[in-house]
């Protein structure tokens, strides 16, 4: 791996010290958002085994006794969950490979309590199998049909919307006014057309957090101003050509419409996106406005 590592980089790295200088020792990871130091157990945890934890929690309890399973995996599982929680910035995702840990806990734990009364005893147990997978189910099944036909479709749609306009010819190039990452890119396009989207990168070290300039951050606080400077007849650094088409959330149309509309941006089409959301930069429809010069002309 550190051969591989220094043909890639071109000089020898070690790729866990440097997520470690980057991460913890200078914090930069805060950039895209910090987070509760017990985010992990208090949120990742609950999202990713949902109604499955309480049996996760009952499998770990039974290794904790030295019965039915090992307890090596829990270390693993704790040691990685205490590794990423001494990073600032934290998500769900960064926990993934613990869900087969998790698994065996809690297939563990259904089949304990699904088994059958040992000798001596009477008492049936409760529990059946079916009905632990029925629950199971039904707890799962619908939440994912929401979160994967529902919640936060419009920064798909959009998309589909986009192609079909590059097939037809009415989408030549496209900008996106939203946070870093907010929608699929080329991937979805299918098309070899100019695309851009607000600039996000954090800085490289960490005496550059304070003055560090992201068009994203300067977008959100000064959103008029940035879109007056961008589309200027000006060689700064941040002009760019007026696309044909312009991408944003409805929580920042309220916010930069009429300027949108003095530099030729019209509303072209709009796509349902979410009913809740955290993040209040992200909240709303997903707005498309298209650039129609002769409209601006006809306003003047």
């Amino acid at each position: 791996m550190l051969l591989i590592d220094r043909i890639g980089y071109g000089t020898w790295k070690f790729p866990p010290y440097a997520f470690y200088v980057f991460n913890v020792q200078q914090g930069l990871g805060t950039w895209f958002g910090e987070s509760h130091p017990l985010y992990h157990v208090v949120v990742s945890m609950p999202v990713l085994f949902t109604t499955m934890l309480p049996f996760v929690i009952h499998g770990v309890w039974l290794a904790g006794r030295g019965t039915h399973i090992t307890r090596e995996p829990v270390y693993v599982a704790v040691g990685a969950i205490a590794m990423f929680s001494l990073v600032g910035h934290m998500e769900y995702r960064f926990l993934y490979p613990l869900l087969p840990i998790g698994f065996m806990y809690a297939a563990v734990s259904i089949h304990t309590l699904t088994s059958k009364p040992v000798a001596g005893q009477s008492k049936r147990s409760p529990w059946s199998v079916r009905r632990i997978v029925a629950f199971l189910l039904v707890t799962n099944i619908v939440p994912a049909l929401y979160l994967n036909t529902v919640h936060q479709r419009g920064v798909v749609d959009v998309m589909s919307y986009l192609r079909h306009g590059t097939q037809n010819g009415s989408v030549t190039d496209i900008g996106f006014l939203m946070p870093c990452h907010s929608t699929p890119f080329y991937s979805h396009l299918h098309a070899n057309i100019p695309m851009w989207f607000l600039s996000c990168e954090p800085p490289l070290l960490a005496s550059g957090l304070d003055t560090h300039y992201w068009e994203a951050g300067e977008f959100e606080q000064r959103p008029n101003e940035f879109v007056h400077a961008m589309f200027a007849n000006t060689s700064t650094g941040t002009h760019r050509e007026k696309p044909s088409h312009l991408v944003l959330y409805d929580s920042m149309v309220v916010r930069v419409q009429k300027t949108l509309n003095e530099v030729g941006y019209f509303e072209d089409a709009r796509f349902f996106n979410t009913h809740f959301n955290g993040d209040e930069r992200r909240r709303g429809d997903v707005v498309v406005y298209r650039y129609n010069d002769h409209l601006v002309q006809s306003s003047v």
